[in-house]
C-alpha cells in the first residue's frame, strides 16, 4: 500500500511540476511592425559629429601590368653567342644578389659553411683540450679567459680552413659575437 501512495505522490509531483513548466513559460514576443513605436521617456541620443574626409575614388582602375620603367629589362642572349649569355647570366646574378631573398639566401648558405667548418674542427686535438680547459675552471672569470682561448683557437682554425673571403668575414663577425658573449660590462675588473 506504501508503494502505491507513493507511486501516486510521484506521479501528481511530476504533473504539478509539468504543468508549472507549461504555465510558467513567458509569453510570445510580439510580432516586428515596420515603424517602431515611440517610447514617451526616452530622449534623443546625440551623437558627435565626427569629420572623417571624403576619400576620393581614382577614376582609373589599377594597372595589373607593372610600369615597364620600373623593371630591370634583361635582354635574351643569342644562342648561338655563349659571350652575350654570359653577359646576360651575369646581369641577372648581380640583380639576384641585390634582393633581400638574394641576401637571404647567402646568408643561408655561409651559415651551412660555417656549421661544416664548426663540425670539421670540432675533434680537432687542440680545440678538444682548450674546451676541456674551460670546463674545468673553477671560477667564473678563470673559465670566461678559458672560454675565450677556446674561440680564439676554433675560428683561427675555422678561418684556415675557410674558402672564401665572404666566408672568413662571416666567421669573423661569428667569433666577435661568441667573444662579445662572454663580456661582463657591469662587472668591476
Amino acid at each position: 500500500m506504501n508503494r502505491m501512495k507513493f507511486f501516486l505522490a510521484m506521479i501528481s509531483a511530476g504533473l504539478c511540476v509539468s504543468a508549472g513548466l507549461v504555465c510558467g513559460q513567458e509569453p510570445p514576443l510580439p510580432a516586428k511592425s515596420e515603424t517602431p513605436l515611440p517610447t514617451p521617456t526616452a530622449t534623443p541620443v546625440t551623437r558627435p559629429q565626427l569629420n572623417i574626409p571624403d576619400i576620393p575614388i581614382p577614376v582609373e582602375p589599377q594597372r595589373l601590368v607593372p610600369n615597364p620603367s620600373l623593371t630591370t629589362h634583361f635582354r635574351a642572349p643569342n644562342s648561338a653567342d655563349p659571350a652575350e649569355a654570359a653577359a646576360a647570366l651575369s646581369q641577372l646574378d648581380a640583380a639576384f644578389q641585390k634582393s633581400p631573398l638574394g641576401q637571404a639566401a647567402e646568408e643561408q648558405r655561409l651559415h651551412i659553411e660555417w656549421r661544416q667548418l664548426q663540425n670539421r674542427t670540432a675533434h680537432d686535438p687542440d680545440v678538444l683540450a682548450a674546451k676541456e680547459a674551460a670546463a674545468k675552471a673553477k671560477t667564473d672569470f678563470a673559465r670566461r679567459e678559458q672560454l675565450r682561448a677556446y674561440y680564439n683557437i676554433q675560428y683561427a682554425k675555422m678561418r684556415a680552413l675557410a674558402s672564401s673571403p665572404a666566408l672568413k668575414s662571416y666567421l669573423d663577425a661569428k667569433k666577435a659575437a661568441a667573444l662579445g658573449g662572454l663580456a661582463q660590462p657591469r662587472v668591476r675588473p
